[in-house]
């Protein structure tokens, strides 16, 4: 960890470690307190012009009123710690309902404006997609990426007439002539900076339907020097907001949990609109901020503001005083968070050094990505859930054109969007299926205690002869093996057997239980993965000749290795249901909903998706074969070899055929402690080479968990 983030995280660890409504309501009486000052710095103006005069008066007095924005509600950890929190700030407005008149007035303003902007960084993030200085104006291509900022383009257009495919500098001229800044010979009346800052203004107006319901934003977070100059400039329709934007706590970390806010976008407009949000409104749009939003957005207050003919405003009453949005409490463990990004960020560069340090292609040197999920055996909890590579939350505009040009898909969470064939961890969902109802084998029930003689080739199938690795590897066989061994040396033979025997319906109706190819219950946005079978294969691009299920195809899916692809969510919750007993929970992120003054007013409880029946024989023989995994190999051994045995742990590991030119993918499971587990770790690594190599950071994870690596360790 690189010394800016320690301090980042000394500093967020010190201020934010605790839950104090005292600190908060102080925080929220000086919000107040900024919006008492806006309006005494007014107050004081008018009564200096007007001496007092009665604003209830009706010569020439006008009555407008504006929204109050709400606070936010905030984000905490499962153990009270602020995530995320609200940071108030000033925001220079343009006040539909008080500028001037005139096109050619207000053109006037906005450039006066402007030039007290100049050299500020307070500027409004752009959503206009032109660049370059009129008339020389072009498109943005990297702004037009957006689906939004295309829609309101288009809608634009429309507006002004023109063809579909009009350029951008027909299109600057057509603002250019509405909004009067050229003469009656079509010549500009102001420079050609002038006209290119006119027409980006003007344009951002058009876009955000700019009228008395929704003011245009010319900058946020401006300091008390552009404050005084603001006022001092006295610009009929200019004015201050007293805003919130989210401050981050542990910068760079739960990204991909925590999502953004945003104002309401376009596509979003009329949902909104029904449930009684203003435009201006600040929603969530992605992650926690999204799923959550019923319960973070507060209600908004109204002000009534008197103004007299000259529009200058003589008197503000808070006519509906704003309510606080509710705070959300995570199951995530923001500590256990940080060790699990760090793990697997640290995962994937020892795997890329071990790949240049040995000779040969695709062992790991181009494993660039992947994630780690964190769960509770009983109850579906989420306690940290990493995805690689991520992004820091608190600089994502500034790094917005770096991060959505990085070709591995920064912004995509792939503990929840990536698919994965899961390789040899699928073994532990093969042995429940096979142990659950009865199976024969050359006419013997088969149980945990049954041995399958097995070779390195199986020969069953004529046409379709896989090998056991140990035999390509090595050219030997694991023999008379039970099934305990089998799990925990991963003979693939064993489960070919199995599989064979089962079928690919009985096989998929046990994965169908443990979740696979179901949602999981999470309330962020997921994929729900695939269960291979025949009506799958049919639908796959590939020649038609290939797309008949074949006897081959059960055999791999019985070893992880087929069509079906899951979630990393997907494979911690099936592996949480069976080291528990057979109960499926719904994954969650919600533990309970709080209000502002802490009265806890909503409690996420554990809910039951599935169960199925695992014999104490079975389910002895299963973790038995998973301890047994963790020092089967030398790698393993090498990363938990030395786990306190008091605790103790199982494991699985997977390498998924990624069939094209790049390394296998990285798979691994593990749970503790043994006897009683509470705790399910699943990492997946893209082209990680080898299923051992993610074992790494799960281990990192659950030295943190168990107190083995203490919270000072965790951010030096």
């Amino acid at each position: 960890m690189n010394d800016n983030k320690q301090k980042e995280l000394q500093t967020a660890v010190e201020e934010y470690g605790r839950s104090d409504y005292l600190y908060r309501y102080l925080i929220i009486g000086v919000f107040f307190v900024l919006i008492c000052i806006v309006y005494a710095i007014s107050a004081f103006r008018i009564q200096s012009l007007y001496g007092g005069k009665d604003a209830d008066a009706d010569d020439g007095y006008t009555e407008r009123y504006v929204t109050l924005s709400a606070v936010r509600g905030e984000i905490f950890d499962t153990n009270g710690k602020i995530i995320v929190s609200n940071e108030y700030i000033y925001s220079l407005i343009y006040d539909y309902s008080a500028m001037r008149k005139t096109y050619s007035e207000q053109n006037e303003d906005i450039l006066a404006v402007l030039s007290l902007l100049e050299g500020t960084e307070f500027r409004a993030e752009s959503q206009c997609p032109f660049k370059g200085v009129y008339p020389s104006i072009t498109f943005d291509v990297d702004i037009l990426k957006s689906s939004t900022v295309k829609a309101r383009l288009a809608r634009i257009i429309g507006e002004l007439s023109l063809d579909e495919s009009a350029p951008a500098s027909e299109i600057a001229k057509a603002i250019a002539e509405r909004y009067r800044m050229l003469d009656d010979s079509g010549e500009p009346k102001y420079t050609a900076e002038e006209m290119t800052e006119l027409i980006r203004v003007r344009y951002e107006m058009d876009a955000i339907r700019f009228s008395a319901v929704e003011p245009y934003v010319f900058a946020e977070g401006i300091d008390m020097a552009l404050v005084t100059a603001v006022r001092e400039l006295d610009i009929r329709g200019v004015d201050l907001k007293v805003d919130y934007s989210r401050k981050y706590h542990y910068p760079g970390y739960a990204s991909h949990i925590l999502g953004r806010i945003s104002r309401i976008l376009a596509e979003d407009a009329e949902y909104y609109s029904s449930l009684g949000y203003p435009m201006t409104a600040k929603v969530g749009i992605s992650g926690c901020e999204l799923a959550f939003e019923e319960y973070l957005h507060g209600t908004d207050g109204e002000m009534k503001i008197v103004e007299d003919e000259n529009g200058y405003i003589v008197s503000r009453e808070v006519t509906k005083e704003p309510i606080a949005g509710k705070d959300v409490y995570l199951t995530i463990d923001i500590m256990l968070q940080i060790a699990a990004e760090d793990a697997l960020a640290d995962n994937i560069k020892r795997v890329n050094d071990k790949a240049a340090a040995t000779a040969g292609d695709l062992d790991g040197e181009d494993c660039d990505a992947g994630a780690i999920v964190v769960q509770t055996a009983e109850g579906g909890a989420i306690l940290a859930m990493g995805s690689y590579p991520t992004y820091d939350l608190a600089t994502f505009n500034r790094d917005f054109a770096e991060l959505v040009n990085d070709p591995r898909s920064v912004y995509t969470n792939r503990a929840l969007m990536g698919q994965y064939r899961p390789g040899s961890t699928a073994k532990i969902g093969t042995s429940v299926a096979a142990l659950a109802e009865p199976l024969y084998i050359d006419s013997v029930l088969f149980s945990s205690s049954s041995k399958i003689n097995t070779k390195g080739i199986y020969t069953y199938y004529d046409d379709y002869q896989p090998e056991c690795w140990v035999y390509t590897d090595y050219h030997t066989v694991h023999g008379s093996i039970n099934l305990s061994k089998a799990l925990s040396v991963s003979c693939n033979y064993f489960y070919y057997e199995l599989g064979r025997i089962m079928g690919i319906d009985r096989i998929n109706k046990y994965f169908k239980i443990f979740g696979m190819g179901q949602p999981t219950g999470i309330e962020l946005a997921e994929n729900v993965g695939v269960l291979g079978n025949a009506a799958y294969k049919q639908t796959l691009n590939i020649p038609i000749s290939d797309r008949v299920w074949m006897p081959g195809d059960t055999l791999r899916t019985a070893i992880g290795v087929g069509y079906s692809e899951h979630t990393p969510l997907q494979i911690s919750n099936y592996v949480s249901m069976i080291v528990n007993g057979g109960t499926r929970y719904a994954a969650h992120l919600l533990k309970e909903v709080r209000s502002f003054s802490g009265e806890v007013i909503f409690v996420r409880d554990p809910e039951v998706k599935a169960e199925v029946e695992i014999t104490n024989s079975a389910y002895n023989a299963i973790i038995e074969g998973m301890q047994g995994s963790l020092t089967s190999s030398a790698d393993l051994r090498s990363s938990f070899g030395d786990f306190p045995s008091e605790i103790g742990a199982g494991g699985k590991t997977g390498t998924a055929q990624t069939f094209s030119t790049a390394s296998n993918n990285a798979v691994f499971v593990t749970f503790a402690p043994l006897k009683e587990p509470e705790i399910v770790v699943a990492c997946v690594l893209e082209r990680g080479a080898h299923g051992y190599n993610a074992s790494w950071a799960a281990r990192d994870v659950l030295n943190r968990y168990f107190g083995l690596v203490t919270e000072e360790d965790i951010i030096q």
